[in-house]
């Protein structure tokens, strides 16, 4: 191949490194990679796929804002690599993330169900499948496709959100014990998100389990020392349902985690 086309699939994979170290500075240095691979090589789909969702963790995750704007860019992205490699199950699972974060539930789970008729052994498209059904609200559907991801690839990079979405998903169906017990296996894992604390938080707050709080809370504040409630509202804007937002709300509030 010419020589740009090999730069550029260098600097997808040293992007990837950066995209699996889970910060908010490596999130920004795989971004900037990711984006002069698409300069060198701007036919790269996997490179538009992985831009994408990397600006869409950086809203949820880390420290940018979330902005309709932003998201309206993330899909635009995503949908340019799917229209550059259609076959390409990884692009076609980012853009149906993207499309989730968007709040386009409906075009996100066919994107989803593509992508899994594609490579029905990608770990990670059974999870977001798994997580877009509990936002729907269909737990029941939801539960079997986090058992599936984490049956297929139990040391995935993103194993803890395996984990920690099928704490939520139980925490959404109010069925705290299991919400506790998953998300207290995911805080257990190196690099599990502060996400992953807040749900075990979250979780323990409605089972008014004052003994294991204090600790949990501890973790929490350690692993994000600016959580609260107002934050966890600001960051789980692609969760569409009030009665969800609510009552993970109640159970921070209840565990004594502050308003602002």
């Amino acid at each position: 191949k010419p020589r740009h086309e090999l730069d550029a699939w260098d600097f997808f994979r040293l992007g990837s490194r950066a995209f699996y170290r889970s910060s908010p500075a490596a999130n920004r240095e795989a971004q900037q990679l990711f984006r002069r691979a698409i300069e060198r090589d701007p036919e790269l789909a996997q490179a538009y796929g992985f831009l994408s969702y990397a600006i869409v963790l950086s809203m949820i995750y880390f420290d940018v804002s979330p902005d309709a704007a932003l998201l309206d860019e993330a899909v635009a992205i995503a949908r340019k690599g799917v229209e550059l490699d259609e076959r390409d199950a990884m692009v076609r699972f980012m853009y149906g993330r993207a499309l989730l974060a968007r709040g386009s539930y409906g075009e996100s789970l066919a994107e989803l169900e593509a992508a899994r008729e594609m490579n029905p052994s990608l770990a990670v498209v059974h999870c977001g499948l798994g997580d877009s059904l509990a936002y729907e609200g269909r737990i029941d559907e939801a539960i079997p496709h986090f058992h599936t991801a984490i049956t297929l690839s139990p040391h995935d990079p993103f194993r803890w959100a395996f984990l920690s979405y099928r704490a939520l998903a139980h925490l959404f169906a109010r069925q705290f014990e299991d919400a506790a017990e998953w998300a207290q296996q995911a805080t257990r894992i190196p690099n599990c998100h502060y996400w992953g604390f807040a749900h075990r938080v979250s979780a323990l707050g409605h089972l008014e389990r004052k003994g294991e709080l204090a600790g949990a809370l501890r973790e929490l504040l350690e692993a994000n020392p600016a959580f609260s409630r107002a934050v966890a509202r600001q960051r789980l804007f692609y969760v569409k349902r009030q009665d969800q937002v609510s009552l993970y709300l109640e159970g921070l509030r209840k565990a004594g985690v502050p308003a602002r």
